[in-house]
């Protein structure tokens, strides 16, 4: 592959890597002690007061959705999908390394697609003004960032591509 790219030394440093995922880290790690909380919260006030915290489901319904693409540029640069090895016993390491390189080339370009969809979609919702059903909280900002985070994604897949293939 080609090493050559400009930026590729930063990224190969890992500083502008390590600046990304300690951000994303950083918002998983607050996402899930906000849903912990909510969840906490929740199941007190409905089995111990008779009186559920308003908009939980809709709160844990939001959140989760953030943490999932909050995830998934590192789980992307990492290569940790989910994957499922058919044909890896048959395949030398040459071809596991073209295999490999075709899986990025696919995965960059679907995640590429995803974040324009999301990005349109995102903007429709900010257009309508549409707000969730019982916290009357706007969408778009969480659309906005979801998209955002699979382009992250994307970026990570398609370096994957000139990186040097893993041993």
């Amino acid at each position: 592959m080609n090493d050559d790219l400009p930026g590729m030394e930063l990224v190969r440093s890992r500083g502008v890597v390590r600046v990304v995922e300690t951000i994303l880290d950083t918002a998983c790690v607050v996402i899930l002690i906000l849903m912990t909380g909510v969840t906490t919260v929740d199941v007190i006030g409905r089995y111990v007061f008779h009186a559920p915290l308003l908009g939980a489901y809709e709160a844990s319904e939001i959140l989760l959705g953030v943490l999932i693409f909050a995830a998934l540029p590192r789980v992307t640069w990492h290569q940790q999908h989910l994957t499922v090895s058919l044909l890896d016993a048959w395949l030398g390491p040459w071809a596991r390394r073209v295999q490999q390189c075709l899986i990025n080339i696919l995965s960059t370009l679907m995640l590429a697609v995803l974040t324009v969809y999301l990005w349109h979609r995102a903007n429709e919702l900010a257009e309508y003004g549409d707000m969730s059903n019982a916290l009357q909280v706007p969408i778009a900002p969480f659309a906005y960032a979801i998209s955002i985070m699979t382009g992250i994604a994307a970026l990570a897949a398609l370096l994957q591509i000139f990186r040097s293939p893993r041993r």
